[in-house]
């Protein structure tokens, strides 16, 4: 008998850090790929050698801000989708540059 429970304890801490140990999942932004990433997939340019979505060929794209305040606090996430078929293609980040970086390089 206590060998049973020695060895229920043992798969219950075994189960316990599997779980624990586990990375954050990412979320659907960061799921999508950066424009560079993107300009390397299959079918993602048209025969004119232009940007295109890769669904429907279409070479118009709008530009949205991510809108979650947990995920995007400083409002600079955003995805790009099609603008024919409103599929997300790939997100951007912009990183505003401080006073002082500024400085540096002017």
């Amino acid at each position: 008998m206590t060998a049973y429970l020695i060895l229920f304890a043992i798969i219950a801490l075994i189960y316990y850090v599997q779980i624990h140990n586990k990375p954050a999942r990412k979320t659907d932004w960061e799921t999508l790929p950066f424009l560079d990433e993107y300009k390397k997939i299959a079918k993602s340019k048209n025969e004119e050698g232009k940007l295109c979505c890769r669904y429907c060929g279409a070479t118009t794209t709008v530009e949205r801000l991510l809108n979650s305040d947990k995920e995007n606090p400083d409002n600079s996430k955003h995805y790009h989708a099609c603008s024919e078929c409103k599929v997300v293609l790939w997100r951007s980040e912009f990183v505003e540059k401080s006073d002082s970086e500024t400085e540096k390089q002017g």
